[in-house]
């Protein structure tokens, strides 16, 4: 474009010029004379001022530029082009672009033909012309390729040449390149010549003023061209005036329209002078009004015209034309401005809410005016700012004026009328209707215009300022009300909808992003000021709104809204790293002084500020101080510096605070978090990686620094919310990536592949920092965006720019080469491009860009650059430090339960995380593990949150969470129930499912209702509901089968798991098959039948089944089905089990055996009929078989052969059977079975045979045959007579085994015959075993007596589930045995009355299987009210805490039970059952502590779950009876041991009641209450004997020395003398001191753990109708803290006091613990926290309190208690109620700042 510029110039000077060598100069026509030569002489203008005088200059021509400033960037855009353009075809695309460009702007047909008459030169000199020599082209690189790759034909239009003659370039003179200057051409000397400017006589006096006289060309050769201005100033640049016409003329025409207004205006006001000697002109009144200020009144001039000279001075100044205005004219206008600026002062914008409409219509008049006042304020600004360089016209009071105009609209007018909302105040919960409407808003809502339109004219005015601070230096003082203006704005609260805001809610942000617009303005220009800017900024933080939608009302590009204010940190800290215009003053002020100015990079104009209209020019960089490392280190530097002193302020004002807190900083914080979250990934926001850098580093510290629990609670919390902001980006990038076409452009396929690779982590860093890799993309991509000069683009591009620098320079990344390049680039090509970017904005420009970039390219580029910075590579380490925090030892219950919730957040966020971090689940299971049940339940829900994402991890993790479903927490137990039952429905392999089954079958037997309820449930769900309508004979019977035989296969594989399996699944059974809905029951019925059905075939072919079980799991599998409900069975399925009756040679034949027995046991009863061949050749194999079975299967061999007997009717047999073994036994009773073992044997056979058969059989029809072969006997009874013979082998002087069989077999027989039981030599018998105590004689009986006991629980309970499923159906059901109702009850209550005492005694000797069977004895004697409830009440209490919890369940469950009936009873029984306990607890179980487990539990837990049903009273008596019971007599202490009895007592006591789970206020605040006047009463008396017979304290020294002035415990001590050589107390008192003192103050510690753990110091405060004693309270959110120091506490004080020093040491503490109220001192939340850390020495009720523990800690000490009266008499001692204290500032303050709330 220059070289056209030069041809096409020096053109139309030769065509000027012809026939220019006459000697007589020809003079240049004036624009009339040549109008007709135009084309405009047909067009004939009404005045000939619109065309505007030439200037008699020469080679000038129409310029397309409005300042110097275009046109050096103009020549600077040239230089570049000339430097690419070595050649067409190596130019850069840039140049080829910008060819293309000209050459179709030079296009022949697409440019204007005009048409000129020539006028008829007075005479020729073509032998000049002739002989003129071409000039050489003196082009630059890019003129020449112009010139030469450009045709364009033109012809001289003459009447000779009709035709156009081809373009001859060489034949007209052309400049040489050494003429040009600043990307203009001069005609060389030799080719000017004089011309003289013709002034004609129709100009005005300031049109003529333009003109000047031109001296001769030949005098000026080589000179630079100036023309003056209308004013006495130093001279500009012709480019300054060389403007194109269309400007020229708007310029103007704009400045006459001004002239014109200022004239009428100006004429106008001298009108109004008093002293004007001119008439009033008849318009004043039009133009002008009256103001009154004060006692005057001045005039203003009206709105309108005061709008309609804002827009003239807007129109001139827009155009660069307001300096052609005169001084004095503009002076006048701004005092003219300032009238009305001064008139606003006085008036009051601010609303009533009990305004009529005439105060209404006031207050609009008053609107007006204001609006008039601040238009007026923005026409001074725009005088200011378009005359910068006219001091006279920067007047400080104008700027004055102007900022308290601004400062007084907004405060006193603006943001009171948003803040306004449409309710006076919020709604009521509960409350009907609205509150009442707020008057000031329905005013406001009614004239929205008028208060939108003063909004508007105040934006734009403070926008303008904004435009003046760039332009002129501002004093502190002005910048300072400019900041607090903006703060203001800033900080204001906009309304969350619509309906709630009187202006509209988009029309106050407007402003408000006006206000962030000037003050980031002001913090880059003023570096002084942003430290300020930041402190006012974060000290401000409390007036932001702490909800979410109140406080986002910044939209970005993407739509999402954000808060205004991070977005204003954002934008400061970004333009913390763009190059500032100041410091760019400041450093070439320097170089200009130590070089010589006239380097070849002096033109280069520096990258300008982020919002500054001026360009500086920096200096070329000497010596190594203006490197890329010395320009990025700084601008490095502060990025950092400022992102960090954000994150430090918003982090240290969070950690004070709390979620629950009024102050909004903890939520706030949450709130910057996600805003930068939000903007994480944007091109726009790159500072929003930084902050969020600065904040997760911090968090990292935090957590892995030891830390108060909530601080790293609270870090855990952010650090979770940063890891899903990580990979939310992530998954943005990804689907960004997926979603670009690769086919698009390279750059496209590049960056999809980046991203490939950074999933991968194969990334290389160095594609990353190339120069034509994302940095560049991402910064043409906020260029080409930039068309506005955004300055919030400018930023960002600034801060990439800083960035990529910093990768570069910082040496970490190693070589940058390119590798998209044949041409290799080296780091230091790159730093030098870089360098040249940060100096000059425009310098990349002249690398054409890459390519054609889409805004999906170019956000991805942002992505890929964001996640390869240190914030998102520092996700594995924030990973770790959650999975590290969730399952370390050191970390609470608190921090873990953190950890856990914050990876489900991540693990939501982004599941593949499990596949790419296999430790993560290990991490999780271990927690599983804890010892914490809130951890071990997060841990749950965490694993299944990882299942629900990956079902494949169920086969990994099953048996973990079928650990937990046994855990002792409730809440644990039934989430493992309902993860085990989703796994279980999504897998098929039988050995998972068998272990789900199994551990839910056991759960059946829980000590919890609802854990119970749920596992029937579960199982029901499913083993049966799958199955329901699924039958085998339809026409899907296949599918049916395999599902049946896969539910076979569970089944076996689950009942040969475990024994117990059997024990629980038949009741299940059982309850489905008749105690479900009927439609259910009939539905499990059939599916039952349907799995016996192929049980029974399977004993045949087990291929059917899956697995091909074994016949003995079938079997026994049956044997579940068969005592659950016999009816299930066929008698053709029955006569399948003849042939595994037949052989017992082997221990699987005999297991096969049993289960066959049991079938036919059960089920024989429940048949209508029966094959009798069968049954007969079933009855002779058993008969033959039963001298060869154990106990266990004549059990079920025997009831069998009776049945079948009488099915058969064929009982004789069995009579004469039993007549047999009867004589046989009478035979021996004489022997000596000891000296004969295989004797002994036999009869120990025999025996068992007899006590089975007698409680199977009932002979009593063949009495007669009994006593013809047994004639001796003389009873009434063949039971009587087998239990006679019996007994005889019960004497202690027979062999200890043939005595049990014996034992066992009377039992056996007395449980069907229970008369027996009351018979003299049985009940003998029974006394013997309980006399002798041998352990196997009285486990042989407990479990005789258990069988009857449990029979009698519910009658006829073998007929239960027959008479459940209808009733007897036959009479062959009515062959069962039969007892009888009257012997039941006499022999129930005897026995339970004579043999309790033995029984308990058992019950609470061991934890063995006697003891279990004993205190199954007592539930049952308890359950059938035998007994009374004291006898048995404080035995199962105390049962309650054995570690067996088989015996712990069965008494729980029955004093629960008899709680609930005779509540009253058992409250009288309850001290006595804590006796017990400890009893129990001390000598049995060796372990007198009243805890257990880790997390400490209270051994009397049960016991408070009991005591929770109860009543208030009840409960409240229980913990007064239990607190009173721990008082003591001080004589009466044991002085021997040397731990006395009552101190293991009353630490029992008080660790029971310090891990109660209290769910009730007023129960905590009544066991306080009572500990403390415990404390306080027993605690006085021994305080007091201490001091006089310990200490030796001289109660009349200490009433008059100086001593007790500091009022410490230290005035209670000695002087300072040698101690003594004998100790001053008897041994015997001491001791008992000690242990008082211990005592006491196990007391204390007891007392003050329990209100620190519950929060409980408010409510001990809080007066009667304060407190709210019904809710629960909360526990410390360090409790497990508190706990650990408890018991390290409690043991420190327990310890055996062995010498004079310790006893007399711990008398010394507790007579110091009741003298100081150590709980007055107060200190921090941080140093009670640090306290915690080294121990509980220092538990606080309010924020740091003193412990009581022992010894003392030295963290200051407390109040001294005044205990001695004025008359010199010790008065009594006592601890005052912790809820009446001395009214103190100390105290006011420790009871203020009493909470240890948390954010949990």
């Amino acid at each position: 474009m220059d070289g056209y510029r030069q041809a096409n110039g020096g053109m139309r000077h030769d065509y000027g010029a012809t026939g220019s060598t006459s000697s007589k100069r020809q003079r240049m026509p004036t624009v009339h004379e040549a109008l007709p030569y135009t084309p405009l002489s047909s067009i004939i203008p009404f005045t000939p001022d619109i065309i505007p005088p030439p200037l008699a200059l020469p080679t000038t021509s129409a310029s397309a530029f409005a300042s110097s400033a275009d046109i050096q960037n103009a020549n600077r855009i040239l230089e570049q082009l000339s430097a690419g353009a070595t050649s067409a075809e190596s130019a850069s695309k840039r140049c080829q672009q910008t060819l293309q460009d000209v050459r179709r702007l030079l296009d022949p047909n697409s440019l204007t033909s005009y048409t000129f008459k020539r006028m008829r030169p007075s005479h020729t000199n073509n032998g000049v012309d002739k002989g003129r020599k071409t000039q050489p082209l003196g082009l630059s690189r890019f003129a020449k390729m112009v010139f030469e790759n450009t045709q364009i034909p033109y012809r001289y239009l003459t009447p000779e040449s009709p035709e156009p003659e081809p373009k001859t370039v060489a034949s007209r003179p052309l400049l040489p390149s050494s003429a040009q200057h600043n990307g203009h051409t001069e005609t060389p000397p030799s080719q000017h010549r004089k011309v003289q400017a013709v002034v004609p006589s129709s100009l005005t006096p300031a049109q003529r003023a333009q003109y000047q006289y031109v001296p001769d060309t030949n005098t000026l050769a080589g000179a630079q061209y100036v023309t003056p201005s209308n004013r006495s100033n130093p001279p500009i640049t012709d480019a300054s005036r060389l403007l194109n016409v269309d400007q020229q003329q708007k310029g103007g025409i704009a400045v006459q329209n001004l002239q014109n207004c200022l004239q009428e205006i100006f004429e106008a006001e001298d009108g109004l002078e008093p002293d004007s000697a001119d008439a009033l002109p008849a318009n004043a009144k039009s133009l002008f009004a009256t103001r009154n200020i004060g006692d005057g009144s001045v005039a203003v001039l009206q709105p309108e015209v005061q709008s309609k000279l804002e827009g003239c001075v807007y129109k001139a100044a827009s155009c660069g034309r307001l300096q052609d205005i005169e001084v004095e004219h503009l002076t006048r206008l701004q005092k003219l401005c300032e009238v009305p600026i001064a008139a606003f002062e006085t008036l009051s914008l601010r609303l009533g809410e009990d305004w009529s409409e005439q105060n209404v219509d006031e207050w609009l008049l008053r609107m007006g005016t204001v609006e008039s006042g601040v238009v007026a304020a923005r026409t001074l600004i725009r005088i200011m700012i378009g005359c910068a360089s006219q001091k006279e016209l920067q007047s400080e009071d104008a700027l004055r004026g102007v900022l308290e105009t601004l400062n007084a609209v907004t405060e006193g007018c603006l943001v009171p009328i948003v803040q306004e909302r449409a309710l006076l105040r919020e709604r009521l919960r509960g409350e009907k209707g609205d509150p009442p409407a707020n008057p000031k808003f329905v005013i406001a809502s009614s004239h929205r215009k008028a208060i939108v339109s003063l909004l508007n004219a105040a934006t734009k005015s403070l926008r303008l300022l904004g435009d003046l601070l760039v332009k002129t230096d501002f004093d502190e003082t002005a910048i300072s009300k400019v900041e607090t203006l903006c703060k203001t704005l800033i900080f204001a609260e906009n309304a969350n909808t619509e309906k709630d805001s009187s202006t509209g809610i988009q029309n106050f942000e407007t402003m408000r992003r006006c206000a962030m617009d000037v003050l980031a303005k002001i913090f880059t220009k003023y570096t002084e000021q942003r430290q300020y800017i930041f402190d006012e900024i974060l000290h401000s933080l409390e007036k932001l709104p702490a909800t979410k939608q109140s406080a986002r009302q910044y939209r970005l590009s993407d739509g999402k809204p954000i808060q205004l204010v991070s977005a204003l940190l954002m934008r400061l800290v970004q333009t913390s790293a763009t190059r500032s215009n100041e410091a760019l003053k400041l450093r070439s002020k320097v170089k200009n002084e130590e070089s010589d100015g006239d380097d070849e990079d002096s033109n280069e104009s520096d990258e300008s500020s982020d919002e500054e209209d001026i360009k500086v020019s920096p200096t070329k960089a000497t010596g190594n101080n203006n490197d890329l490392v010395s320009l990025i280190s700084p601008l490095h530097a502060a990025a950092e510096h400022n992102a960090k002193y954000i994150v430090h302020v918003l982090v240290t004002r969070a950690l004070s605070t709390s979620k629950s807190s009024e102050e909004p900083y903890r939520k706030l914080l949450d709130i910057f978090t996600e805003d930068f979250l939000n903007c994480l990934g944007s091109s726009d926001w790159p500072a929003a990686e930084l902050l969020l850098r600065a904040l997760v580093l911090r968090m990292m510290g935090i957590v892995e620094e030891t830390n108060p629990v909530p601080s790293r609670t609270f870090a855990l919390e952010l650090l979770g919310a940063m890891g899903s902001g990580i990979l939310e980006l992530q998954m943005v990038a990804r689907d960004a990536a997926r979603s670009i076409d690769a086919a698009e452009s390279p750059l496209a396929s590049r960056l999809r592949d980046m991203v490939t690779q950074l999933e991968t982590g194969n990334l290389d860093v160095r594609d990353v920092l190339a120069f034509d890799g994302p940095y560049r993309v991402v910064i043409e991509y906020l260029e080409e965006r930039s068309t506005g000069e955004d300055p919030q683009l400018k930023t960002a591009r600034g801060y990439h720019l800083m960035q990529w620098a910093s990768s570069i320079v910082s040496g970490r990344e190693g070589s940058a080469d390119s590798v998209s390049n044949d041409t290799p680039r080296s780091t230091e090509s790159i730093q030098a491009k870089l360098k040249h970017m940060l100096l000059d904005p425009q310098w990349l420009d002249q690398h054409g860009g890459v390519d054609k970039l889409s805004t999906s390219s170019g956000r991805l580029a942002g992505m890929i650059l964001t996640l390869n910075l240190p914030f998102c590579k520092a996700f594995n380490k924030l990973f770790s430090i959650l999975l590290t925090s969730m399952s370390s030892e050191q970390s609470t219950s608190t921090v873990k339960s953190r950890s856990l919730k914050s990876v489900v957040t991540l693990l939501e966020k982004d599941a593949t995380i499990l596949e790419r971090n296999s430790y993560v689940l290990s991490h999780i299971l271990r927690c599983a593990t804890d010892t914490s049940p809130l951890v071990r339940d997060s841990a749950l829900g965490l694993i299944d949150k990882c299942m629900s994402l990956q079902p494949a991890l169920s086969a990994t993790v099953y048996r973990q969470i079928i650990a937990r479903s046994h855990d002792a927490a409730i809440g644990v137990r039934k989430r493992a129930m309902k993860m085990l039952k989703e796994i279980y429905l999504r897998n098929n392999s039988t050995t998972i499912r068998s272990a789900i089954a199994n551990a839910i079958i056991a759960r059946i037997g829980d000590t919890e209702e609802s854990v119970v309820e749920l596992a029937r449930i579960t199982m029901e769900e499913i083993w049966f509901q799958p199955l329901y309508g699924v039958k085998l004979d339809r026409e899907h019977a296949v599918q049916a089968k395999l599902a049946y035989g896969a539910q076979v296969a569970l089944v076996i594989e689950t009942v040969e798991r475990s024994d117990d399996v059997a024990q629980v699944l038949e009741p299940l059974l059982r309850r489905l098959l008749t105690e479900s809905k009927a439609k259910a029951a009939d539905a499990n019925a059939l599916v039952c039948r349907t799995l016996v059905v192929i049980l029974f075939d399977g004993i045949i072919d087990n291929s059917d089944i899956p697995g091909s079980p074994s016949q003995d799991g079938i079997l026994r599998s049956l044997t579940i089905f068969a005592r659950a409900s016999p009816k299930l069975f066929t008698p053709t399925q029955l006569e399948r089990l003849e042939p595994y009756t037949q052989n017992l040679s082997t221990s699987d034949d005999l297991d096969i055996y049993r289960s066959v027995i049991t079938i036919l046991r059960y089920v024989l009863p429940h048949q209508a009929t029966m094959n009798q061949a069968f049954l007969g050749n079933m009855q002779l194999t058993l008969l033959r078989s039963i001298t060869r079975l154990q106990k266990t299967e004549l059990n079920e061999v025997a009831p069998c052969l009776w049945t079948i007997s009488t099915i058969i009717n064929d009982t004789q047999r069995l009579a004469t059977t039993m007549i047999s073994v009867l004589l046989q036994i009478f035979n021996v009773r004489n022997d000596d079975l000891a000296a004969d073992e295989q004797k002994a044997l036999k009869i120990i056979r025999l025996v068992r045979i007899a006590g089975e058969f007698g409680n199977a059989c009932d002979f009593e029809d063949f009495l007669p045959d009994f006593k013809k072969k047994l004639s001796w006997y003389n009873g009434d009874s063949a039971s009587g007579l087998i239990v006679e013979i019996l007994c005889s082998f019960t004497s202690p002087k027979r062999p200890l085994a043939v005595r049990t069989a014996a034992l066992e077999a009377i039992c056996t027989v007395s449980q069907a015959w229970p008369k027996q039981f009351m018979r003299a030599d049985v009940s003998n018998a029974f006394e013997t075993v309980f006399k002798d105590r041998v352990p196997s004689l009285e486990e042989v009986l407990c479990g005789g007596l258990e069988g009857f006991f449990k029979a009698q629980e519910s009658p006829e309970a073998a007929d239960d589930a027959m008479e459940a499923e209808g009733g007897i159906a036959t009479g062959t059901e009515r062959l069962g045995r039969t007892y009888v109702a009257t012997d039941k009850d006499g022999a129930s209550v005897a026995m339970a009355q004579r043999f309790l005492p033995d029984i308990l005694r058992l019950a609470l000797s061991s934890c063995d299987e006697t003891a279990f069977s004993a205190a199954r004895l007592v539930v049952s004697i308890n359950k059938q009210g035998l007994v009374h409830p004291k006898e048995s009440g404080p035995a199962l209490v105390a049962l309650e805490t054995c570690p067996n919890k088989a015996i712990a369940s069965e008494a729980f469950k029955e004093h629960k039970s008899q709680h609930e009936k005779h509540e009253s009873l058992f409250e009288k029984e309850y001290m006595r059952a804590v006796q017990r306990t400890f009893d129990y607890q001390q000598q049995v179980l060796g372990s007198p502590f009243g805890s257990f487990g880790q997390p400490p539990t209270s051994k009397m837990h049960l016991t408070w779950e009991v005591l929770k049903i109860a009543k208030a009273g009840v409960r409240k008596k229980f913990l007064s009876n239990m607190v009173q019971k721990l008082d003591f007599d001080p004589s009466r202490l044991d002085t021997v041991s040397a731990a006395p009895q009552q101190l293991m007592f009353v630490r029992f006591c008080l660790e029971n009641l310090a891990f109660f789970e209290y769910d009730r206020i007023d129960d905590l605040l009544q066991l306080l209450t009572s500990l403390e006047k415990l404390f306080a009463g027993t605690g006085s008396s021994v305080a007091q004997a201490i001091e006089s017979e310990v200490l030796r304290l001289d109660v009349d020294g200490l009433m008059g020395s100086a001593a007790v002035v500091n009022g410490t415990s230290e005035t209670l001590q000695p002087d300072p003398a040698p101690a003594p050589a004998t100790p001053d107390v008897e041994p015997k008192r001491l001791r008992q001191l000690a242990f008082s003192s211990q005592i006491l103050t196990l007391l204390w510690e007891t007392r003050t753990f329990l209100v620190r753990l519950w929060n409980m110091q408010k409510h001990m405060k809080a007066t009667k109708k304060e407190k709210d004693t019904n809710k629960a309270p909360t526990r410390a959110t360090n409790a497990p803290t508190f706990t650990e120091a408890y018991l390290k506490n409690i043991g420190d004080v327990s310890s055996a006091l062995v010498d004079w020093d310790s006893q007399r040491s711990m008398c010394s503490a507790f007579a110091e613990l009741i003298s100081v109220d150590s709980e007055v001192k107060v200190g921090s939340e941080e140093d009670a926290d640090a306290e915690l850390a080294n121990g509980y020495d220092t538990p606080s009720e309010s924020t740091s309190r003193k412990s009581p523990s022992l010894p003392p800690s030295g963290g200051g000490r407390g109040r001294k208690r005044k205990s001695i009266g004025a008359s010199n008499t010790p008065r009594k001692r006592g601890r005052p109620s912790m809820g009446k204290k001395k009214s103190t500032a100390t105290g006011k303050h420790a009871e203020d700042d009493n909470g240890d709330d948390g954010w949990d």
